[in-house]
């Protein structure tokens, strides 16, 4: 797995964008739920080491 910070694309196509879109879309939705279940208690004796 790779991970990138900050990505600038020059003249992307419309392709691209509505895939960078769906990638960033997907994350958000990811994140919601561990933030749902971390609220929910489903984690625990848990430690967060980065974020």
């Amino acid at each position: 797995m790779s991970q990138i910070e900050y990505v600038t694309i020059k003249n992307a196509s419309r392709k691209v964008l509505k895939k960078m879109r769906q990638i960033g879309e997907e994350k958000a939705q990811r994140l919601q739920k561990i933030q749902e279940r971390w609220e929910a208690g489903d984690y625990k004796d848990v430690e967060v080491v980065q974020l």
